[in-house]
């Protein structure tokens, strides 16, 4: 058997290379259709687009993706030929997490807004959303959540339609699929008719798929002032972004919200207990071994919740490499050293009410 392999899934060499008699790792996006003809299993990440172009003629059976979202992923094709495909929903929700509420926290700063009071919309309320609208109460902030397939199937009183985030939110923060078209189509989402209707003084952030906001729309609304604030990790077109682009941006990364060591290890673990049970190798329930993860990092005496936050990560060091090198995107996110999550942090403080916003935020307690 033959598996193709994206050279940067972590942790993932040496794994199936005693129950296949040819791996091949790459580059994601040098994957060609030559290479996996005769390949019986693929594993990519986002930048392998896997659709005819790739999978015609191939006798692959099965495809699995370290990424929590599949749009790169011909699934109707896939299904249709009857290969298997699987992703790895919510592995980095943690380290998105920290992504958002530390662009929060600097926006707040520098901007000079409290987060206390304002109004949270959080569009797609999935693995990631919900983690980040419990961390916008715990923040002091009031939260509305839209999730239109998600208020149909679950009957969802409480969530609200995307017009009432756009009239009543402060801050609005994206973390959805890539749908191109059908009643929950989110490309080019945010556009001029969004902005039209928006409070004044608004605060964008999207860490889902760039194509979810329109740019040029984006940048005539910061222009005119009705976007006062804005971070965005994921761009329309990217890898290829301007300089030009990111120069209205106050927080700019190359697409490295979920980059976290916690993060990295879940989507190989995912992808490889899916590859396993598909061929019956045995080797799931897997993690590598050592299990980086499994190191804790104290937390010492922070001053306050900035100061915390910060300690796990710096977001304007990230920021300020992809400002000095925007045509290097795929370089900065393949060489990225993965971060810790605020959950391997351990709180070594003895001030309850920093510690009780802190574990809302997924820390741990030195007492727990």
């Amino acid at each position: 058997m033959k598996l193709v392999a994206d050279i940067n899934i972590p942790y993932l060499k040496g794994v199936f290379e005693p129950f296949f008699d040819d791996v091949l790792y790459l580059p994601g996006n040098h994957i060609t259709g030559e290479m996996v003809k005769d390949a019986d299993a693929l594993l990519v990440r986002t930048r392998t687009n896997c659709n005819e172009g790739l999978l015609e003629g191939s006798k692959l059976k099965f495809i699995g993706s370290a990424t929590i979202g599949y749009d790169h992923i011909d699934t109707h094709y896939c299904d249709r030929r009857g290969i298997t495909w699987a992703t790895a929903p919510g592995c980095n929700s943690g380290g998105v997490l920290q992504w958002v509420v530390c662009a929060l926290l600097q926006l707040s700063r520098a901007k000079k807004f409290p987060l206390q009071g304002k109004v949270l919309g959080v569009v797609g309320v999935g693995n990631v959303g919900s983690k980040v609208a419990k961390a916008g109460e715990a923040l002091g902030m009031q939260v509305l959540c839209c999730d239109p397939p998600r208020k149909r199937n679950e009957n969802l009183a409480e969530f609200v339609d995307i017009q009432t985030i756009v009239r009543n939110a402060d801050i609005i923060t994206f973390h959805v699929p890539l749908n191109r078209s059908g009643i929950d189509a989110t490309y080019h989402l945010v556009n001029d008719s969004f902005f039209k209707g928006i409070k004044p003084n608004l605060t964008i952030i999207n860490t889902s798929r760039g194509e979810v906001v329109e740019a040029s729309s984006l940048v005539r609304a910061i222009k005119s002032g009705k976007v006062i604030a804005s971070a965005l990790d994921v761009w329309e077109g990217e890898p290829i972004v301007s300089s030009e682009s990111i120069s209205y941006i106050d927080i700019a990364t190359p697409h490295i919200a979920g980059y976290s060591l916690e993060g990295k290890v879940n989507g190989t673990k995912m992808v490889v207990d899916a590859l396993s049970k598909y061929f019956k190798l045995g080797l799931d329930p897997w993690s590598p071994n050592p299990n980086p993860t499994d190191i804790r990092v104290p937390l010492d005496s922070p001053l306050d919740l900035p100061v915390a936050v910060n300690e796990t990560y710096d977001i304007l060091s990230d920021d300020k490499a992809f400002r000095a090198n925007p045509n290097t995107f795929e370089k900065l996110r393949n060489e990225y050293i993965y971060r810790r999550e605020f959950s391997a942090h351990d709180i070594l403080n003895d001030n309850s009410r920093l510690i009780e916003v802190l574990k809302k935020l997924g820390f741990k307690s030195s007492t727990q």
